[in-house]
């Protein structure tokens, strides 16, 4: 199904985009739409229930609405699967609740971005079933399609690729044909052959209808996937003793990509005032990713990179697996290394902690007990804040949501990641002979869910946190109660919600935070301190972070030692989450003494 085009609602595209740009200093907020907010009482987010939440938006300070995935689906993987790009599925509502709240995100001064999934689509699109009904379809070279091996007098895939979702094939037979057909998440989700110019063709009209229907942009669903080795080689063996590796870079971030998105540009992009941030994993070092949003290469804004999400996690930091004894020095060497190198190789960051595929970063990074929530979630604001690129709050990140609760079981986890995960990993530990420490594995999944991120936002104290007056689709946070909702923040002056909307506005107010320099300073190691310098309006900040998380995480004090060469002379104090102390004070003795989780922003 498809709809009528509109009037195009974009503004004209700039012929010379500014240096600083509306979308450097913009903030987006990404909704996840399925657990935002349920106008219909279905126990299932909707378009209604967003758009009521959109003066709340407004008011703490966003500038971009990016709704995740609200189209038509299956929902093997919560709509990443779509089966018709055209439409919202029944569960969000129709296209004129989407039209509705187009205009109430416009009416507020803000804009509307899309998700666009692309790299592969639903088993169940017309292209597929269309596809696999026969070789000689049209529709066949729209995904990719290869003969199988024989292996020890047995068929077997075409390569060893790993699936990124549990510890299979990313290759499914196809009975009737006798053939596979690739996958790089789930069997419900082949791959399309971007090879084909006509599959391209067609994506690139899907995309103008959106944006002729009024969208402002798309968030781009692992774009960086789209490029395949052209003859789909075995993987090197990282996993001795495991049938299936990783495809890494026969898949990731292939220089194929960079042309298409140059065609995506030129055939639709060119022509719209639009904001597109390309998501990207991988392993690969800050220049090959710089090029993506270096704005004479005709591509994109910007790209999420994966790498500061690997810093808790085992081997190459692509899973699920937990690796406790994280360093703060590695996770500051990731963050200096982006905010650095893409300022120096022209391209543009992407700032986030948290989003739908992580857990929640107060429980993550820092202390989500009850008495350091409120002041660690600040210092986090504060971090983020303070960062290079772009900012991307996700939806209850701004209250100081935490990870489920540790007393859940494995059966509340809704996610198919970790359901595939799980059974993955005890299948291969009963076959090696492991012992299958199903405890152990469900305490890893509390800590690196996907879950963590989609339990219902939580507004108030009513039933469901005011979330939906029907049952949830997913459990709601057991703490919704205790001051963890918008409703009780909202009027408490010294809320995580109140601080959030202090920390926007001071970097729009501020704006070396967003065009500054970022320059790391040589600390200890659980200190972070750096400046942000812009010399075009003669403005300097210094951050100053206290990550000690001590040896039961609750924190511990330190002291910042002042740096030889740096001024701090006229420092002025901005914004802390100390409430002890009085802003506008100054650095005497080239110390500072940090409390547990205490954070400081000058103005030098």
């Amino acid at each position: 199904m498809s709809f009528p085009v509109l009037a195009v609602q974009n503004k004209p595209k700039p012929e010379k985009p500014s240096d600083r740009a509306w979308w450097k200093s913009a903030t987006v907020y990404q909704v996840y739409p399925a657990s935002f907010a349920d106008h219909a009482a279905n126990g299932h987010g909707t378009l209604l229930g967003i758009k009521s939440k959109v003066p709340y938006l407004k008011e703490l300070g966003v500038d971009v609405v990016w709704l995740s995935p609200i189209y038509e689906s299956p929902n093997a993987d919560m709509g990443y699967d779509i089966s018709n790009y055209e439409s919202p599925d029944p569960r969000y509502g129709t296209l004129e609740d989407w039209d509705s709240l187009r205009d109430e995100v416009h009416k507020h001064g803000m804009r509307l971005v899309m998700d666009l999934v692309i790299n592969h689509c639903s088993e169940q699109h017309p292209w597929f079933i269309e596809a696999k009904s026969s070789k000689s379809n049209p529709k066949r070279d729209w995904f990719i399609w290869r003969d199988g091996k024989e292996a020890d007098g047995k068929l077997v895939p075409p390569n060893n690729w790993n699936s990124i979702f549990g510890s299979g094939s990313t290759w499914e037979y196809d009975e009737p044909s006798k053939q596979y057909y690739l996958h790089t998440f789930l069997k419900e989700q082949p791959d399309l052959n971007w090879e084909n110019p006509e599959l391209r063709k067609e994506l690139w009209r899907m995309m103008r209808v959106w944006l002729d229907r009024g969208a402002d942009g798309f968030r781009m669903d692992v774009i960086n996937f789209t490029g395949k080795h052209p003859d789909l080689i075995d993987a090197p063996i990282v996993m001795p003793g495991r049938e299936c590796q990783p495809f890494g870079p026969l898949s990731i971030n292939r220089l194929i990509v960079h042309d298409y998105l140059k065609e995506m540009h030129k055939e639709v992009l060119v022509d719209y005032d639009c904001f597109c941030v390309g998501e990207c994993p991988g392993n690969d070092e800050v220049t090959a990713y710089s090029p993506y949003s270096v704005p004479a290469n005709k591509e994109l804004q910007m790209v999420f990179h994966f790498h500061h999400q690997g810093f808790d996690r085992a081997g190459s930091g692509f899973g699920r697996v937990l690796d406790p004894n994280w360093k703060m020095k590695d996770f500051k060497k990731v963050f200096n290394e982006w905010n650095v190198g893409m300022e120096a190789a022209g391209g543009w960051n992407s700032n986030y902690l948290e989003n739908h595929d992580q857990p929640r970063v107060v429980s993550r990074i820092t202390s989500d007990h009850p008495e350091d929530r409120s002041h660690c979630a600040k210092l986090l604001a504060m971090f983020h804040c303070s960062l290079t690129g772009t900012i991307f709050v996700y939806q209850g990140q701004e209250i100081g949501l935490a990870n489920v609760p540790r007393e859940w079981g494995v059966e509340e986890y809704k996610d198919i990641e970790t359901i595939q995960h799980m059974e993955g990993e005890l299948a291969w530990r009963r076959q090696s002979g492991k012992p299958e420490d199903k405890e152990g594995l469900a305490k890893e999944m509390r800590m690196t869910a996907r879950d963590n991120g989609r339990t219902p936002m939580q507004w108030d104290t009513s039933e469901n946190a005011g979330f939906s007056k029907g049952t949830p689709w997913m459990r709601v946070h057991d703490d919704f109660a205790e001051g963890w909702n918008v409703e009780q923040q909202s009027k408490q002056e010294g809320s995580v919600l109140k601080f959030w909307q202090k920390m926007l506005a001071l970097r729009k107010q501020y704006e070396a935070l967003v065009y500054g320099t970022f320059g790391p300073l040589e600390t200890a190691d659980d200190i972070y301190a750096y400046t942000r310098a812009d010399s075009t309006i003669n403005q300097k900040l210094l951050v100053i972070l206290n990550f000690a998380r001590g040896s039961d995480r609750r924190g511990e004090a330190m002291t910042f030692e002042v740096p030889k060469g740096l001024d701090v002379s006229g420092a002025k104090l901005l914004v802390t989450n100390n409430g002890e102390l009085q802003e506008g004070s100054g650095i005497e003795g080239g110390k500072v003494e940090l409390g547990k989780y205490e954070g400081r922003i000058y103005l030098l």
